[in-house]
């Protein structure tokens, strides 16, 4: 007897929203005759792919066979410990969120990723303090400049 383990609840959530949402592409307007192709196209082509990697986990999932339950059950403090990263990786996004509006995007983007790949790299050398503020000043202003310059959208 199959037992519905996490990938396999995942992939067939995954199959059922896929499934949904490309009836629903059918609404998104066709081409029009300056268009060589849909509106539709890009996202029917993420949920294809989509689509494909969830069937991919659902039969490694089933070739995998009955998982073992070699984990015992944690305390809600054992288990909030060990999800700490992700609580207050939601509270730094929370804070940036709030700060936006306030400091703009250059500043506030700065912030939130200088702190959230320190909280994530576990700044403890040199060499990972140098990669953190390397990639965040390079990429904040690349993104900057291309939202601002390239695609012509103000970012606040």
């Amino acid at each position: 007897m199959l037992t519905l383990t996490k990938d396999r609840a995942l992939a067939l959530v995954l199959l059922l929203i896929v499934a949904v949402m490309w009836i629903e592409s059918g609404n998104i307007r066709p081409a029009t005759s300056w268009q060589p192709y849909g509106s539709a196209l890009f996202p029917r082509i993420l949920l294809v792919v989509t689509g494909l990697l969830s069937l991919l986990v659902l039969f490694r999932s089933l070739l995998a066979g009955a998982p073992a339950r070699t984990l015992a059950r944690r305390s809600f403090g054992e288990w909030l410990a060990h999800n700490r990263k992700v609580f207050s990786l939601f509270a730094l996004f929370g804070l940036y969120a709030a700060l936006l509006p306030m400091v703009g995007y250059i500043i506030a983007t700065l912030a939130f990723l200088v702190t959230s790949l320190g909280l994530l790299l576990g700044i403890d050398s040199r060499r990972k303090w140098i990669i953190n503020l390397a990639v965040s000043f390079t990429l904040v202003p690349l993104v900057f400049v291309i939202f601002r310059y390239g695609l012509n959208v103000w970012l606040p």
